[in-house]
């Protein structure tokens, strides 16, 4: 019995020290990568990173050896891993503080190798940089580079230089053989920003069937605002007939791929019934996407549907002030007049003074309402400086076709606020903001034919007017309409 115990030790240690000496696969991986093979670096170092070979084995996690076997995989000349090794240092998923001058360091080691991709990385760096490490040269340089080596989105970047003119000279011929050639490769934007070249007539007049054409080829790539480009044609019937459903097809395609304005217009056509059944819960769903992905047009319509009460029933927050407001903040100057009504209701300082702050934003967004209303914070101070700037404001706004502006214009000059009185003048204001519909002032403009305060009275002018302003939904207008046409007939 004691011999048997003696040998089953000696085996059982000599089966451990076998073991122990065996290599595992992912081991000669590493010993190979030292021999000078590339290829064995990145598998091993792969390896190491998430804990398992290729054969499903087990292997020990160890970020140390993955991170030296991948940067001897790009000492080796392995021109993907050095580029991967400059994505890395960018950080874009980790929310780390990009290491720039690095990651350009292993993206330049790339493009010498000539690995397309990376000449297109480092000079999206140099095109992008602030300070010293913007260089438009050299990204020109690198663009062309990467475009040379067939990097299609190295031939999108180089044409839209030339297009904008930024570090080359502004030359649309140019920038459309550099996206020909991007869309050749199957670069999306490519095919796209051709598209828009031929919508917007850059090169010879403007072709809706070739906009229509390269806008199908980005939407097939799956580029969500070029099924968003597509679908403004079917909306509008540029070089194609109307087609709703078509376009709503297309807004969804485009909502699905992540395109904020896609999902912004697809919840407008929900929210009007165009192309589909009107549907108000769907249409919130994509307003409230798009507003989520930081679309300024989103969040004004969002909050639009939320102020009307057409939230979803769900107990959800449904605050459409909210909407508004960061719609502002992204821009929409629609939305910033918004939330300056808002605050103009509360009629307190704090509120007025919120409201000014809102119409401001807008009117310098050269948003025509915004300027309106800014006038209208002005003129109820009674300032005569503020009057001055409600004069301006309104003059700005009615030269534009704002109905508002021209009726509180002819208001200034009926009461010489700020202007010398001045009835021919408002008459004139009148008139013209009724033209644009608004149906006080073709009341008003009747008054001042009626009684002749304008000039000579003309009462069958006055009832034109009085006529036109009961139609548009004046109440006054249609008692001065009734009142007039008594006299008329009593005369007689």
């Amino acid at each position: 019995m004691k011999r048997w115990l003696n040998a089953s030790c000696y085996l059982f240690i000599t089966s451990f020290f076998l073991s122990g000496c065996l290599e595992s696969h992912t081991e000669l991986l590493e010993k190979k990568c030292y021999e000078g093979d590339s290829a064995a670096c990145s598998q091993a170092a792969h390896n190491y990173f998430i804990g398992i070979d290729e054969n499903g084995d087990k292997v020990s996690v160890s970020s140390d050896k993955s991170n030296t076997l991948y940067l001897k995989a790009c000492d080796l000349k392995d021109a993907r891993v050095c580029d991967q090794i400059g994505r890395n240092f960018l950080h874009f998923d980790s929310g780390l503080n990009p290491d720039l001058v690095s990651a350009m360091e292993f993206f330049d080691k790339a493009c010498a190798l000539d690995y397309a991709p990376s000449c297109t990385h480092l000079a999206g760096l140099y095109a992008q940089g602030k300070e010293l490490r913007r260089n438009l040269k050299k990204a020109k340089k690198y663009f062309d580079k990467g475009c040379t080596l067939s990097d299609g989105l190295g031939c999108f970047y180089a044409g839209l230089m030339h297009e904008k003119g930024e570090g080359v000279k502004k030359n649309y011929a140019t920038a459309f053989d550099y996206y020909s050639k991007g869309c050749a490769l199957d670069d999306a934007q490519s095919c796209t920003n051709i598209g828009a070249m031929y919508y917007s007539g850059l090169l010879s007049g403007k072709d809706y069937v070739k906009a229509n054409e390269f806008f199908s080829i980005g939407c097939h790539l799956n580029l969500g605002y070029a099924c968003a480009n597509l679908a403004n044609l079917y909306i509008n019937g540029y070089g194609v007939n109307v087609d709703y459903k078509q376009a709503l097809s297309l807004y969804d395609k485009g909502c699905s791929l992540n395109d904020s304005r896609s999902c912004s217009n697809l919840g407008i056509m929900y929210e009007k019934g165009m192309g589909a059944e009107l549907d108000y819960a769907l249409a919130y769903k994509f307003l409230e996407k798009a507003c989520k992905s930081n679309d300024g047009n989103g969040c004004l319509e969002l909050g639009i549907l939320q102020s009307k009460g057409l939230g979803p029933d769900d107990g959800s927050e449904n605050n459409s002030i909210e909407s508004f407001e960061k719609g502002c903040n992204l821009g929409n100057t629609n939305a910033c007049t918004n939330v300056g009504l808002y605050y103009a209701d509360d009629k307190t300082t704090e509120g007025v003074a919120k409201a000014r702050r809102y119409f401001e934003k807008s009117c310098n967004g050269k948003n025509i309402k915004g300027c309106t209303n800014l006038g209208v914070i002005y003129q109820n101070s009674q300032d005569r400086t503020n009057l001055k700037k409600a004069f301006n404001l309104y003059k700005y706004s009615c030269s534009l076709g704002d109905a508002t502006a021209c009726s509180n214009l002819a208001i200034m000059y009926a009461y010489g606020q700020y202007v010398k009185q001045n009835f021919t003048r408002s008459q004139e204001l009148f008139n013209q903001a009724c033209d644009y519909g608004h149906n006080e002032s073709c009341n008003f403009s009747g008054l001042l034919l009626k009684d002749g305060i304008s000039g000579k009275a003309d009462p069958k002018k006055a009832t034109d007017f009085f006529e036109k302003a009961c139609r548009l939904g004046s109440q006054d207008g249609c008692r001065n309409l009734q009142s007039i046409s008594s006299k008329v007939v009593h005369d007689e």
